[in-house]
């Protein structure tokens, strides 16, 4: 071996610093076409051509994806602790790094991941999208809570979501089990599973939803229609607004005269508006339009129970003025039969919801601690009880709907739910069971594919913790799918398999880069990315087709535009 040349390299490491690297490359004497030897204690450092250390790498990445800080959050941290100073967009090139080399050693690890994976694993399937911009579709165990594959698609349709099925069956084997929603893009893609025994399985929740939502969904936008025509909301936090100005001061005057009025009006009239002020369940299993006609025929009852006579002139004139309204929204009411037909069809979905066991805590966008989980035991016995019940429930439904020949002739919403069963019920039930040497029950697949929900859920709020903004829909639409491998390292089971520990996550990416296993991209693109870019090369022909184009100013409200604006336009 001879020396070749010596190159010199800034380096920034956490337990170093900054420092200057000063490398010996070496290569054959006899030998030209050997490979060149370079430092392995500088390769176990830091990446060849680089700058930051894997330490930095490790550091900028669980502190911006499971610590969840913003990009000047972790600048100052790295400042001010380690004396690293780098710049934001610096911050997001480390984090692209991270998710490369994650990713990388997530596929390398996958063989002794599967062989971690005792008794097989359920594989839950779901994508989310922002307004029809593309969407990300994730894979999960269900049983670890592992995320075993995810990617970007254009639409959630059989062939965009057939290669990552695909993929991560190749990766870890067939499932016991698959857990979804009622797409039919999913049912298509998973179909070649259901082929080779796989036991495919659909959401009770979506299930639900799905009968509430053909249930209530016309007669609820006419309610709906009703209400915002009327104003009669706009009317009554008018009206609640000025009684607390009659509340505020005793001897104020308003357009109801001079004089007193008790805070329990103010209480009536907050009650018609937001009820008892908890938060309701979301459409279906939640109708406040129609709560709120329920308190309103309600209100001459609890009028006499919280203002008892006497009343004060203010209070008679505003009461008068409230039943008005009330009887303005009744008027219209008795045009449509909307509130009829949701009463009808909300005991028969009760009943439906109550045998399959479908509680508030199990809902969307509900907090995580108002859903106690039930030991595996008495959740197969659950299943096994919700199963009769079901069962029990078809038999008194096929009585209860009259039918001519196979075709329901009564659009009755026990005709509805009895199509539903039939249409679904199969997949309702065969929740997979694993089993230890005894027989007891270790765990049972979920009946509801809430594991995938609220892996989105959660991801979102963690998303606008690290952008520090609400909406996120084009943050979404941006956001790799690596990302979502990050919350794998919040299980202690998956880092012990991946690397051993946070602490030598580094080396393990050091090894990756000595073996050339980054070969993935992060794919930041939607569905319209490619289009968008034609856009912008057909406008910059057509701004130099047609001359000396001057450029379009930002426009800023308050300010006088004095540049002159030349609209471009495409041939």
């Amino acid at each position: 071996m001879k020396v070749q040349k010596t190159q010199i390299r800034t380096v920034a490491t956490l337990t170093e610093g900054v420092f200057q690297a000063r490398e010996i490359l070496k290569e054959c004497s006899k030998n030209k076409s050997c490979p060149v030897v370079s430092s392995r204690k500088l390769q176990g450092i830091v990446n060849a051509h680089q700058r930051y250390a894997y330490d930095v790498i490790v550091y900028v990445g669980l502190a911006r994806y499971l610590r969840v800080k913003q990009r000047v959050e972790i600048q100052a941290e790295l400042r001010n602790e380690y004396g690293i100073k780098l710049s934001v967009g610096t911050v997001s090139n480390l984090c692209d790094r991270f998710l490369l080399s994650l990713e990388s050693l997530h596929m390398k690890r996958a063989p002794a991941l599967k062989a971690a994976m005792e008794g097989g694993y359920t594989l839950h399937v779901d994508a989310t999208c922002e307004r029809g911009k593309g969407a990300t579709l994730v894979c999960l165990d269900g049983w670890r809570g592992w995320v075993l594959a995810a990617g970007r698609i254009p639409s959630e349709n059989a062939d965009s979501v057939r290669p990552l099925v695909n993929k991560t069956v190749d990766l870890f084997g067939d499932p016991v089990g698959t857990m979804r929603d009622l797409s039919d893009a999913i049912a298509k893609a998973i179909e070649p599973l259901g082929e080779r025994g796989v036991v495919d399985l659909a959401c009770h929740y979506h299930f639900v939803s799905a009968v509430g939502t053909k249930l209530f969904d016309f007669p609820y936008s006419k309610l709906r229609t009703i209400f915002r025509t009327s104003g009669i909301k706009k009317t009554l936090r008018t009206l609640h607004r000025e009684l607390r100005h009659y509340i505020a001061t005793s001897n104020h005057e308003g357009r109801f005269g001079i004089g007193e009025v008790r805070e329990n009006f103010l209480a009536l009239v907050l009650w018609i508006l937001e009820g008892d002020g908890k938060k309701q369940p979301t459409f279906p299993f939640g109708l406040p339009l129609l709560g709120f006609v329920h308190r309103c025929r309600q209100v001459n009852q609890y009028v006499d129970l919280w203002m008892p006579s006497p009343r004060t002139q203010v209070e008679r004139r505003a009461l008068r003025h409230l039943k008005k309204v009330i009887g303005d929204l009744e008027e219209r009411l008795a045009c449509t039969n909307s509130v009829e037909t949701l009463e009808q069809a909300l005991e028969p979905f009760s009943e439906l919801r109550d045998i399959l066991r479908i509680t508030n805590g199990e809902l969307l966008r509900t907090e995580a601690c108002g859903y106690q989980a039930t030991l595996p035991s008495v959740e197969a016995s659950i299943l096994e009880k919700i199963e009769a019940d079901l069962n029990d429930y078809i038999v008194d439904l096929e009585i209860k709907v009259p039918t001519v020949g196979k075709k329901v002739c009564n659009p009755h919403p026990c005709a509805v739910i009895l199509s539903y069963l039939k249409r679904y019920g199969s997949k309702l039930f065969g929740h997979p069971v694993r089993l230890d040497d005894t027989g007891a029950v270790l765990a049972v697949m979920e009946r509801t594919n809430n594991v995938a929900e609220h892996f989105f859920a959660r991801g979102s709020q963690r998303l606008r913790r690290r952008l520090g903004r609400k909406h996120i829909g084009h943050d979404l639409e941006q956001q790799p799918a690596q990302a979502l491998l990050t919350a794998n390292l919040l299980h202690p089971d998956y880092v012990r398999i991946l690397c051993g520990s946070l602490e030598n996550l580094p080396l393990a990416f050091a090894q990756l880069d000595s073996t050339n296993d980054l070969s993935s991209q992060l794919d930041r693109t939607n569905r319209h990315a490619k289009t968008f870019k034609l856009v912008r090369i057909l406008l910059r022909r057509n701004e130099e087709a047609n001359g000396a184009v001057k450029s379009i100013p930002r426009f800023i409200p308050g300010r006088q535009q004095t540049t002159d604006i030349v609209n471009p336009t495409v041939s």
